[in-house]
């Protein structure tokens, strides 16, 4: 059975400094439905690596990753979240710690067995779209949040400039969102950076 993402084969980039083992794993990956689209030697330059290949997941299997992969891997992360496996004899906590702070999504602390390879990279994909939608939400609640606070907040500026109620208030703001045709926070946004520029509490 291929492996397969929306009808299209999951795209693997390889970053292993073995090339014999990079061939095995190449080989069973390709047996095993995925498309692989580099294999490279050492993390250099790996962010650009990744940006211009992007694929669906990255293998990372190095002897000695330093914590100068880590702060490429952190920087895909925040620009380009992608799934991503390390296979690494560091079990030191704080490593692991940091790695999985950089965006990794499977850390194995095993070496990498090529016919093991298509297992890990379908629970690797699962957790970092679990993530994703965690990271989603909590993005989208923080939104709303914030939202929520600066309309209050025009609407308290509005009822102190026009003495209405917080109805009314409300009400006021949906129309000017409507009429401008504008989403409410832009109009809060709006109401608040001009009247806060006056005293008008005084």
């Amino acid at each position: 059975m291929s492996a397969e993402v929306n009808n299209k084969a999951i795209r693997v980039m390889l970053v292993d400094d073995h090339a014999e083992r990079a061939r095995l794993v190449e080989e069973h990956l390709i047996a095993a439905g995925f498309e692989v689209l580099s294999i490279i030697s050492s993390a250099a330059g790996l962010v650009f690596q990744i940006e211009q290949h992007q694929p669906d997941v990255v293998i990372i299997d190095l002897q000695s990753p330093d914590r100068d992969v880590l702060e490429s891997l952190a920087i895909v992360n925040r620009h380009s979240p992608t799934a991503m496996v390390m296979f690494a004899h560091e079990d030191d906590p704080d490593y692991i710690r940091e790695a999985l702070a950089a965006g990794i999504s499977t850390y194995l602390t095993e070496g990498l067995n090529p016919a093991r390879v298509r297992p890990v990279i379908e629970v690797a994909m699962a957790q970092f779209r679990s993530f994703q939608m965690l990271r989603d939400e909590l993005v989208s609640t923080r939104t709303e949040l914030e939202d929520r606070n600066l309309i209050e907040k025009a609407k308290g500026l509005l009822m102190a400039q026009k003495r209405i109620n917080e109805n009314e208030a409300h009400q006021l703001l949906t129309k000017l969102a409507m009429d401008n045709n504008q989403r409410l926070r832009n109009v809060a946004q709006t109401v608040v950076a001009t009247l806060s520029a006056f005293d008008i509490r005084k």
